[in-house]
């Protein structure tokens, strides 16, 4: 009867050194997006899109349009699914005070480089009912980039919060959505 508790032991020592390894914790990078540090996109002929600086490898694609702004990153960022999406309220990257703006990047290491899974950016928007703020969450693959959740910043208490836990889980662990879903508590902000 022994044996049982020693047995026991070293298969919970030996799980749980498994799990260690297996499980690498989330961080999020912060990199500044200002649109003078930009370089035009070869061939755009509307002047309206620029290449910025994100982290290694994952270039960042901000286009003014009609609506507002769009904004994809990754290799081929202005061919991703992102570089077509926008708010459907009239919206922009930066508040009235200046042209730069900040992503946070969710990310996990792998091979000692950071390699995103997701993003957040801050989205100004405005409509004749007012003006607000949504929190954009970008799910990013090596293949493709997509909104995959809106968050009212006004209407929600914690709304960061709440963007970090849908960038750790809806955008890292599902597909593309057809439509990005409005999550938390809305009405305040025009989307």
């Amino acid at each position: 009867m022994g044996w049982r508790p020693t047995c026991l032991t070293a298969l919970l020592l030996v799980l749980s050194y498994a799990g260690a390894e297996a499980i690498q914790p989330v961080k999020s990078l912060y990199t500044a997006l200002d649109i003078s540090q930009c370089e035009p996109v070869p061939g755009d002929r509307s002047g309206a899109a620029r290449l910025c600086a994100g982290l290694p490898g994952y270039p960042v694609y901000v286009a003014e349009g009609r609506r507002g702004t769009y904004l994809s990153v990754g290799p081929d960022a202005n061919k991703r699914q992102a570089a077509r999406q926008t708010l459907r309220a009239f919206n922009t990257l930066f508040d009235k005070r200046g042209q730069r703006s900040t992503i946070e990047w969710r990310f996990v290491v792998r091979d000692a480089q950071p390699v995103p899974y997701a993003t957040i950016v801050r989205y100004f928007t405005e409509s004749p009912a007012g003006a607000g703020e949504v929190l954009v969450v970008t799910r990013v693959t090596d293949r493709e980039t997509c909104h995959v959740a809106y968050v009212d910043a006004l209407a929600n208490l914690d709304a960061i919060v709440l963007a970090r836990k849908l960038a750790d889980t809806i955008a890292r662990q599902e597909t593309c959505p057809l439509e990005p879903a409005v999550q938390g508590a809305a009405g305040r902000s025009p989307m």
